[in-house]
């Protein structure tokens, strides 16, 4: 008797919580969507929308760029004119407003030789909800 009311207790108090993570999972998951498709549209309307005003993105080769200057970067179409980008093996795990993003981030562009080049590395991000929408804060590559 003891230990079906300890589950109905369980049950009743953090089933709802557990609701409330994976909406919030799925919402972190469509605004990482959103980025990989702003990124090979080079949509800089999309990325002011997505990215913080704080942004810190770090890359695989150890640059580090502010919101002005990974935008412009994208939409000049330089280094890479992004085709396609897909992202495998994605974990993502919320605290609070906070929503800690893991990935492989697998690219294919073209250089400005216009030839095609792969790109495959690790990423991960910190997302922040601000107000109801989520923003990249913080992303950071590493080679595979």
């Amino acid at each position: 008797m003891k230990s079906s009311l300890l589950i109905f207790i369980i049950l009743t108090f953090f089933a709802p919580l557990t609701d409330f993570n994976d909406t919030e999972k799925e919402e972190v998951a469509k605004a990482v969507n959103e980025f990989t498709q702003a990124v090979v549209n080079a949509d800089e309307a999309k990325f002011n929308a997505l990215l913080s005003e704080d942004l810190v993105f770090g890359h695989s080769n150890g640059s580090v760029q502010d919101k002005k200057a990974f935008i412009q970067e994208i939409v000049s179409l330089k280094p890479f004119d992004y085709q396609s980008v897909e992202v495998h093996e994605q974990e993502i795990q919320i605290s609070g407003k906070v929503g800690v993003v893991r990935h492989i981030y697998a690219a294919k562009a073209k250089n400005q030789s216009n030839q095609t080049v792969d790109i495959r590395i690790g990423v991960m991000m910190v997302w922040v909800k601000n107000k109801s929408k989520w923003q990249l804060l913080s992303r950071q590559a590493y080679k595979l």
